[in-house]
């Protein structure tokens, strides 16, 4: 009798090209892109489209910090204002109605979706059950979300805790709260709350909110929130959890000591796990753990065809990520070629009052990874006029740059931080020196103008960074031996668009071999080779000693003892260094490359500096052979 109702479902399977599980931000991204692409797609959820975002995340809690705010400021006019905080959450839930709107099913289904409402599970490698109908797809993507983390503290389960999931269900909010947790969902909600009139307490394991982001900023944003009337118990850890008439009292060790927080409303904000049972992933041949589904750089799973995207994968449980794995793994889906995903632009925002902007690394992260071999810039708030014609501003931006002032990393706190961090990212992620920036006209005032501030800064530092503008400098301050500052003076009246040419043209040429031989000599004039026909930059190879192996080994005896050159690539018939000169630092490519038909070491060498070198490459090129060719004496002498 089973195995016939399993025969009929097979047969009347609902065949898809994507079926997606999961109708939150990743989810809807990949669907909405599918169906770009005209593929039959059908996302499934047993909810309402839209996820944690739409009913519990973004948009609530947004909501609720743009009424706190206007409640913050006019309390500055109007010190005895009070708030009906049911109308505060009444007006919430319009705004999530009004979000929703634009991704009820029936919004899909007029771009090509489907949406079927209910819980999926495996039954196959390709095939999912949901409420007794068989849904088939040629690639499935699981978008299954995460759930509040809630710890296993002694009573917590015998309380009437809230979430993010559940407190914007509330009628209204109490009167005093116990915030669990310092990171940017508890933070956020904190200010909030306290502005709106509850009473909070907030309580972090770590010795300070916020512990991901730069500690300087952190700190401003800690003592604001103080300033505004919040409790805050950092280095504090829950240990107990019980229910009282009208209220809920939080045990937490502090320092040893034990205290107890009476208040009516205790908010679990601890982090996000990700949602991975329930969904028979076995049968699917889906690898995860408790934390994610694995998944590899082309975020597709362990069964072929599989993929997974957004908090049930991580590593950032944003949104924003959500959304750009999304894409990618729909693309990689449909598409022949794969794309690899990418974190090194990560950004985030925090938003308080004022919004904690993070971009790439931190400095620590910076330090840790290049060493002091980075450039850090900061700004205060305090000196952008934008920021002074609000009262009581406060804040500071820090941008982190390698030695060339390309953006690793930056961090802004400050009102505006979320827009600005966007043009920091936009910046980096393009690749844009820094420096550029002191040329593009801003708006005045405006807080965005920080940025050409610090542009301005970094251009100043990359001139002064450049290899001839160091030697002007080393011989203005006298650290230069009096015999050579007459040769660095002489370069001195070229002026600094030597130095500027020297940066711009300073890189490798084409190098290598080609069918055989090496390949074509470059355009630089002052280059020579002894594979080219022009007879002003022609010189003669180097000719074998005995085998390759001896040419080869005198070869290298000779480049290892020439002042000012390295070895940058030995391989079997080829050699690559590159000969650094005194003054200006300027590069020349040097090439071997042993061809045993000839029985001799073809050679070339160019400057990297598209100018006339008075000639150094063939002096230098002769020198190499008189030494080359000492050596090799030497040796067959022995």
């Amino acid at each position: 009798m089973y195995s016939r109702k399993r025969k009929e479902m097979v047969e009347m399977a609902k065949m898809y090209d994507i079926a997606i599980i999961g109708a939150g931000a990743a989810g809807l991204t990949a669907a909405f892109t599918a169906a770009g692409f005209s593929k039959k797609v059908v996302l499934i959820d047993k909810n309402l489209p839209g996820g944690e975002c739409t009913w519990s995340g973004c948009i609530p809690s947004k909501s609720l910090i743009n009424i706190a705010e206007e409640v913050h400021h006019a309390k500055k006019y109007t010190p005895d204002l009070q708030v009906d905080t049911s109308a505060v959450l009444k007006d919430i839930q319009d705004v999530i109605q009004k979000v929703y709107a634009g991704e009820s099913p029936e919004v899909l289904k007029k771009s090509g979706i489907d949406f079927v409402n209910g819980y999926a599970k495996f039954v196959g490698p390709h095939a999912v059950e949901v409420e007794g109908e068989r849904i088939e797809a040629q690639k499935i993507i699981l978008s299954t979300g995460s759930s509040p983390m809630v710890p296993p503290i002694e009573g917590l389960d015998q309380v009437s805790y809230l979430t993010n999931e559940t407190i914007f269900n509330l009628d209204s909010f109490p009167e005093t709260m116990t915030i669990l947790g310092g990171g940017a969902i508890g933070v956020e909600l904190s200010q909030a709350l306290n502005r709106l009139g509850v009473k909070v307490t907030l309580v972090e394991k770590f010795e300070r909110i916020l512990p991901k982001d730069e500690k300087d900023q952190v700190l401003m944003i800690q003592q604001r929130l103080i300033d505004e009337g919040v409790i805050i118990h950092t280095s504090a850890t829950a240990v107990k959890a019980s229910q009282q008439d009208g209220g809920i009292d939080l045990a937490i060790e502090k320092e040893g000591r034990e205290t107890t927080i009476t208040s009516e409303g205790l908010l679990v904000a601890l982090g996000r796990k990700a949602n991975v049972e329930g969904y028979d992933l076995e049968k699917a041949g889906v690898k995860y753990d408790s934390k994610s589904i694995h998944v590899d750089e082309h975020m597709e799973t362990a069964a072929k065809g599989i993929y997974a995207i957004g908090d049930v994968t991580g590593p950032y449980q944003l949104s924003h990520m959500a959304n750009y794995q999304g894409i990618t793994a729909t693309q990689n889906a449909i598409l022949p070629i794969n794309k690899k995903i990418d974190y090194e632009n990560l950004t985030w925002c925090t938003y308080t009052d004022p919004e904690l902007g993070r971009s790439g690394l931190s400095e620590e992260e910076a330090r840790e990874k290049y060493g002091n071999d980075i450039r850090v810039y900061e700004h205060d708030y305090a000196e952008i006029d934008r920021a002074n014609t609000k009262k009581g501003s406060i804040g500071s931006v820090k941008i982190i740059l390698d030695k060339k002032g390309y953006i690793l990393g930056a961090s802004i706190l400050g009102d505006r931080a979320g827009e600005i961090i966007s043009q920091i990212q936009t910046i980096k992620a393009l690749h844009i020196n820094m420096g550029k920036l002191s040329g593009v006209i801003h708006p005045y005032p405006t807080y965005s103008e920080v940025l050409v501030k610090i542009g301005k800064k970094v251009y100043v530092d990359n001139l002064l960074n450049q290899p001839v503008v160091k030697t002007f400098n080393k011989a203005r301050a006298g650290e230069l031996p009096a015999e050579k500052i007459g040769i660095y003076g002489a370069a001195a009246a070229a002026g600094i668009g030597i130095a500027n040419m020297a940066i711009k043209n300073n890189v490798k040429p084409k190098l290598g071999v080609k069918n055989g031989r090496l390949k074509e000599m470059p355009i630089t004039p002052n280059a020579v080779s002894s594979q080219t026909k022009s007879k002003g930059k022609y010189v003669q190879a180097f000719p074998y000693i005995d085998s390759r192996q001896q040419a080869k080994k005198c070869l290298i005896g000779m480049l290892k003892g020439y002042q000012g050159v390295k070895i940058m690539q030995n391989e079997d018939n080829y050699i690559h260094a590159v000969a650094k000169s005194k003054v200006f630092k300027f590069k020349d490519d040097l090439e071997f490359y042993f061809n045993d038909v000839a029985q001799q070491i073809e050679f070339r060498s160019a400057s990297r500096v598209g100018t006339s070198d008075a000639g150094v490459n063939r002096k230098r090129y002769e020198e190499m052979r008189r030494r080359y060719l000492s050596i090799a004496s030497h040796n067959n002498r022995r």
